[in-house]
């Protein structure tokens, strides 16, 4: 019986499913979304959850924390950095998995973990510089010779 007992094996040692989790975690903070299958989608969501959660602090023991995880600090920054833009109005949730169907191979139900928010890119930009040379000279001056200058000129009449 398994009362009580959290969390799926894989077939897998304590320290392999560690690793596995921490590549599979690693790959989505930097993609953003990975394509796994659905019960490994569901042993790292909470495990992102959290490590999200942990980065919205922002403390120097979280930061800690995530970096021994992942063993990454390129990805932690990033993470951090990400936290306060990107998942700043969610409390939790910050992850969802679709079902994408079975795989050829071996029949395995298949699935996409993402983020359900995207990524906020910050940049400055430059205020537009409007010239008069660059309007149309009918957009410019009196208006009513601005008609005049849309205005085709009569056909001349040949019989003349």
């Amino acid at each position: 019986m398994r009362h009580s007992v959290f969390g799926r094996k894989f077939s897998r040692t304590k320290n392999e499913r560690k690793h596995l989790f921490a590549g599979l975690v690693r790959a989505l903070l930097l993609h953003g979304s990975i394509k796994t299958t659905v019960a490994k989608a569901k042993a790292v969501q909470p495990i992102v959850e959290k490590l999200v959660t942990k980065a919205k602090a922002g403390r120097d023991v979280d930061r800690r924390i995530i970096l021994r995880l992942l063993d990454d600090t390129e990805v932690v920054d990033q993470l951090l950095s990400d936290a306060k833009t990107r998942f700043g109005n969610r409390t939790s949730g910050f992850t969802r998995i679709v079902r994408l169907g079975k795989r050829l191979g071996d029949a395995a139900e298949v699935a996409l973990l993402q983020f359900v928010d995207e990524r906020v890119e910050a940049g400055v930009i430059a205020p537009k510089v409007v010239s008069l040379r660059a309007q149309p000279l009918a957009g410019r001056g009196n208006p009513k010779r601005s008609k005049r200058l849309l205005r085709r000129p009569a056909k001349r009449d040949s019989s003349q």
